[in-house]
Parts: structure tokens; sequence; C-alpha cells
């Protein structure tokens, strides 16, 4: 009798879990290119690890409701923070700078082939090749890089020059 009991509590106790866990995963598809990383758009390790910084911003202020069930609040305002501290918005980030992307819309210009983009510290500044490329929002090492910046007339004058020369000097 009691091992009757205690297996109908495992089987009931791993329902729940996976319940859960599914209600869970289905907020990668609520983000833009979120099977990029996957759990890790939210998650340190994969689902049921911590959570990062972008996981915890959607936690705390951008779910539909408290708990499992709650669905991710995608738009401008969460895509123009940057929940990493990395200088890149998470819109950035994700391929959806405006944040007018919506569930169900194929993935922005990111790839979406449900591999992370391994782009921290390897100086890719400008590289052409990192067009589209997505990266993600909680992990402060896997930052695009700057947009390209074009001189202004004043930065190219010969004033500018002259002052870079004497900066030189010193």
């Amino acid at each position: 009798m009691t091992l009757r009991v205690l297996l109908i509590a495992v089987l009931f106790l791993g329902g729940v879990v996976a319940e859960e866990a599914d209600a869970r995963s289905k907020r990668v598809r609520q983000v833009p290119n979120g099977s990029a990383a996957s759990c890790n758009t939210c998650h340190t390790a994969g689902g049921g690890s911590p959570l990062n910084p972008f996981g915890i911003e959607i936690v705390t202020n951008f779910l539909t409701e408290a708990g499992p069930a709650g669905d991710v609040i995608w738009g401008p305002e969460l895509a123009a923070l940057d929940s990493d501290g990395d200088g890149a918005s998470n819109g950035a980030e994700l391929g959806d700078p405006e944040g007018t992307w919506v569930v169900g819309d194929p993935a922005p210009e990111g790839n979406d082939d449900g591999e992370e983009e391994d782009h921290g510290e390897h100086g890719h500044e400008g590289d052409a090749s990192l067009a589209g490329k997505v990266f993600n929002p909680g992990d402060p090492t896997s930052t695009p890089p700057p947009a390209p910046h074009d001189e202004t007339a004043v930065e190219v004058s010969t004033w500018a020059q002259v002052k870079q020369l004497i900066g030189a000097l010193d």
C-alpha cells in the first residue's frame, strides 16, 4: 500500500513539474529570435537554472500574469532596455531594435536556427559578417559590435587633425 501511494505521488509531482516546464518553454517563441539561444535567452544555463538579467526583467516587469501561465509582453519598451548592461538594447541583441515584432511573425533579420551566436571578446567591431546576427540579451559577453561611426566634417577638419597631433605629443 505504501509503495502504491509513493508511486502515485511521484507520478503526480512529475506531471506538475513537466506541465510547469512546458508552460515556460512557450516563452522562447514569445521574443524575437528566442530560439537562437533557447532557454538561455532568459536562464543562465538552460531551463530550470537561475534567471539571467533579461529573464529577471521579463519575470519582474513584462509578463501578462505572474507565474508559468504568464506570457511575455514584447514591444518597444522591453526592446529599448539594456537588461544585461552591455551597452546594446535587448531589441538590438534579438534583431528587433524597435520592438515591432509580434508572436507568429517570422524571426526578424537574425539567425533563428537554434544555435546561439558566440561573439564575445573576438574583436568583431564593424565586421560585416555579423549583420543580422542574434545575440543574447541576458549575457553581457554576447554583445553586438557598435554601429559604424561616420566621421563628421568637424572630426575630419584640419583643426581636428592638428588637435590630434598635439594630443599625440603629450
